[in-house]
This record gives C-alpha cells, sequence and structure tokens, in this order.
C-alpha cells in the first residue's frame, strides 16, 4: 500500500470517438453507491476497477492524524470471509490479479489491474466487498499495521522527494487539515486504537460514498457481477436495487473545507538540511480544482518548464548550466492548488538560480518585451509547438488504462463538469496569446510568492536577490 502525495503518439481515431462523453456512463442504485464505466477498450486484454471512498487526511482531526491511510492498511489484514491476509494475497495473487491500494488528502481508492475474463472481476468483487465494508480489525492486527506504517513513516523521512513535499504543504496549507500529512506521526499513530479505526470506518466507508470505476476491456456481463456484490439494498433485500442510469451532470455537492488564505505577502521559508545540492521551491497559489484557468496553468507549466526546449531548461540548465533539472507541477486540491517550480543546484549557485527563474517569469509577464519584435513576450510559435507537446503526451497517457480511470472517476469525486481527453485537448488548443499572458501576469505574482528551500541558503539572501522584482 503506499500514499500518493503528490502522472508522443498522437490520438488514433478510434480513441478520439470512444473519448466522447456518450461512451462514459455513470450509474446509481438506492444505495446511492456510483459505479462509473469508462469508454470500452477491445485493443486491450486487461480491464482495471477501482473502489473510491471519498475520505483522506483532511476529513481527519489532529488527534487521528493518519487514520485514513492507516485503515487503507487495515483492510487487507482481514474480513468474515477472508479471515487472514494470505487469504486474500493468494486468492489474487494465484489469478494474476494485480491489486494495490493509496491515500491521498482527499480520497482512499483500492484497485485492480487483471486478465478480462468474468472469473477475475467476480474474485475481485466478492472479495473486496467483504473486505471494505466488514474488516475485522483485530488488535493483533492492529499492533503489527501500526509498526508497518512507522516503518513506512520513517522509509519517507530517508527520501528526501517526500521529506520535502510533506514540509512544503504543511508550510503553505498551515492551519488548515491539508497541511497535516498522510501518514501522521508517530505520536498520532500510537493514539489510533481499535475503537477509533472502527468509528472512523463506520463514519466514511458507507456505501453512500463509494464509487466502483471501471476501465478497458469489459465484457457484457460484468454489470451483472458488480450487481451482485454491491446492489443488496439497505434491509438487506438484492431485489429491484440494481445500477440505474444517471445524468453525470447531476451529481451533489462537494465536500469542501473552507480554506482562508494565511500567506498574503511574500513568504520566505529555509528549512536547513545536510544535503549535497540546495532544493528549492518557487509556489504560487491557485483556486484549485475548480479554478477555471487551471488549463491556462497547464499550458504555461509547459512552456516553461515542461519539456528540454521549454524556457526555464533552455536558460537555467543549458545556457547557464546551474542545474541538472528544472521543472513546473501543478497540485490540485478542491479547496485551493499550487503551481510549483522546482530544482536542484550547487550551494554556491543557488541565488543566481533563483534570480534568473525570476527573470524568465518577468519576461514571460511582459506583454510589451521589443516592440520592435513581437508584440507579445510568448510568440505564436511557441504557443503552437507547446500545445501540440502537451497534447501528444496527455493523449498518449490514455493507453495506460488506470491514467484513464483515475482521469475520469477524479472528476466524478470532486463533482465536476465532465471533461474528455478530448475536451481537454480541445480546450488546450482555444487559448490565445493575450489569455496566456493575462494568466501569467495574475498567477506570478511576486508580491504573494511562496519560495521555500531545503539546504544550506539562509532567508536573508534570497530576500536580497528578490528584491529587486517587487
Amino acid at each position: 500500500m503506499k500514499t500518493n502525495t503528490k502522472t508522443n503518439t498522437k490520438t488514433n481515431t478510434k480513441t478520439k470517438k470512444n473519448n466522447k462523453k456518450s461512451a462514459i456512463k455513470l450509474f446509481k442504485n438506492s444505495n446511492d453507491t456510483k459505479l462509473l464505466l469508462m469508454p470500452y477498450r477491445n485493443e486491450t486484454a486487461t480491464a482495471s476497477i477501482y473502489f473510491y471512498f471519498k475520505v483522506g487526511s483532511k476529513n481527519e482531526t489532529p488527534e487521528i492524524n493518519g487514520i485514513s491511510h492507516f485503515i487503507e492498511h487495515m483492510i487487507f489484514k482481514g474480513s468474515p470471509k477472508f479471515k487472514s491476509y494470505l487469504d486474500i494475497s493468494k486468492t489474487f495473487d494465484a489469478n494474476g490479479i494485480s491489486f494495490n491500494a493509496f491515500t491521498s488528502k482527499d480520497m482512499t481508492a483500492y484497485h485492480y489491474k487483471f486478465l478480462s475474463k468474468p472469473e477475475n472481476l467476480d474474485i475481485i468483487c466478492k472479495i473486496t466487498s467483504d473486505m471494505i465494508m466488514f474488516p475485522l480489525m483485530r488488535d493483533k492486527d492492529i499492533l503489527t499495521e501500526r509498526n508497518v506504517i512507522i516503518q513506512e513513516m520513517k522509509d519517507d523521512e530517508d527520501d528526501i522527494d517526500e521529506f520535502i513535499n510533506d514540509k512544503i504543504e504543511c508550510s503553505i496549507f498551515d492551519g488548515h487539515p491539508l497541511g497535516r500529512t498522510i501518514i501522521g506521526t508517530t505520536e498520532t499513530l500510537n493514539h489510533i486504537k481499535q475503537k477509533e479505526l472502527l468509528e472512523y470506518h463506520k463514519k466514511y466507508y458507507r456505501l453512500d460514498n463509494l464509487l466502483i470505476a471501471f476501465s478497458g476491456n469489459m465484457g457484457n456481463n460484468y454489470q451483472t457481477i458488480i450487481n451482485k456484490y454491491f446492489s443488496k439494498s439497505r434491509n438487506g433485500n438484492t431485489h429491484n436495487n440494481y445500477f440505474i442510469p444517471i445524468d453525470i451532470k447531476t451529481q451533489g455537492i462537494s465536500n469542501i473545507i473552507p480554506y482562508q488564505e494565511k500567506h498574503l505577502t511574500t513568504t520566505i521559508e529555509c528549512y536547513p538540511k545536510n544535503l549535497k545540492q540546495d532544493y528549492v521551491h518557487i509556489i504560487f497559489k491557485t483556486k484549485g480544482t475548480f479554478d477555471p484557468l487551471y488549463n491556462h496553468y497547464k499550458l504555461l507549466a509547459n512552456i516553461l518548464g515542461g519539456n528540454m526546449s521549454s524556457r526555464l531548461f533552455v536558460e537555467i540548465r543549458e545556457k547557464l548550466g546551474l542545474v541538472y533539472s528544472i521543472k513546473c507541477s501543478l497540485t490540485n486540491y478542491e479547496e485551493v492548488g499550487y503551481f510549483d517550480i522546482e530544482t536542484q543546484s550547487e550551494h554556491d549557485d543557488t541565488l543566481k538560480c533563483i534570480k534568473n527563474i525570476f527573470i524568465q517569469l518577468e519576461k514571460i509577464k511582459d506583454k510589451n518585451k521589443d516592440k520592435n519584435k513581437d508584440k507579445n513576450s510568448i510568440t505564436e510559435q511557441e504557443i503552437i509547438d507547446n500545445k501540440k507537446n502537451y497534447c501528444d503526451i496527455f493523449a498518449s497517457n490514455f493507453d495506460d488504462i488506470e491514467y484513464e480511470n483515475e482521469y475520469y472517476s477524479k472528476q466524478i469525486l470532486y463533482n465536476k463538469s465532465l471533461e474528455t481527453s478530448q475536451d481537454r485537448i480541445n480546450n488546450i488548443n482555444k487559448i490565445t496569446s493575450n489569455e496566456l499572458l493575462d494568466t501569467a501576469n495574475t498567477l506570478f505574482d511576486f508580491n504573494k510568492v511562496h519560495i521555500i528551500t531545503f539546504g544550506t541558503v539562509i532567508e536573508k539572501n534570497i530576500k536580497n536577490v528578490l528584491q529587486h522584482f517587487l
């Protein structure tokens, strides 16, 4: 099991056709359990099924931080019909069924990839319906698994990327549940006992909080198999409780925990750490999952740091030789999100690296950089090239049926308007240069930037560099 803290071929005709909204179907039964079916994929012999619960570390109180992830582990320890971990794992392994789970800050998922046979799906649904709804949560298993999770936490602390990811969100989301780690702390993990696990499981592992999502090669009788194990009504009756089609646009209200920004001005935080390089993150907040400019940010990220011909890669690595890698990424939650420019540099080069990153941000914001050349700082050819680069790579991701599953399922979980893969490509291609420049000027507000470093660089020296850009 794992925590989930932080995914150039052209799209063929068949894929484009399958990406129509009509090929994606959503169902619901009287328990309010949802079933999402992706476009049928006859070019693969495999299928993927996910069981999502909309619960993660942001739903926890400080005293039981880490309990969502703890339960994810405990689910596999035994249930009434499958008494032990080996009863579960050996059955899956003997049938070539790949299985795992992850916990994030806003969801928990149990997922399987398997050779598309009805008997395999039957095994998955039979075991999963029992273990996710009726876990035994025995004291002896809790004691063992608590130690396993503490070892996982120590592994994360030794992994610099995991350590940094946790520190960044603890810092920028300070005071909000999103600022807590997914795995918890030794203190909170030791506080979590059987009583807390059972109460939390009962609160969130409800049938009306479950989304089942299916992608890949789906047989005609697969929905019947899912009905068999997940259509029992609240009074135990299995009649007249089958999944019926519903409109994807008529989802309920999303579970948003109000977020109030604490960092209203430029914030610099330097964490001393014995590293061979300084790790630098330059962060700008966004509105998160529901930000209407999400695709604009994606295109900006591509232009600045999405590939080996991107602006930051060319200027900071190729021309100046200050870094080995530099990239931009977007992280989204329902309440808030952030645009992150991240890199690593030698200690003596860190300030020069930060300075030149801000020089590039200034250039991309300037609408009249050189009146004798281009009208805009982002050329039309640059936009054309980056649109093609982003869209072709994005389309190729859908060769992976698990990527497809997570892409569409997150939209249903977060109650977003459905954006198919082709919709995303169309929306990216509609973006104009003026829109992109307006977005850059709004997003890259140097008076609200959050700079976080790990290594030897100190705050005072970064402030001295930043003063030239304020």
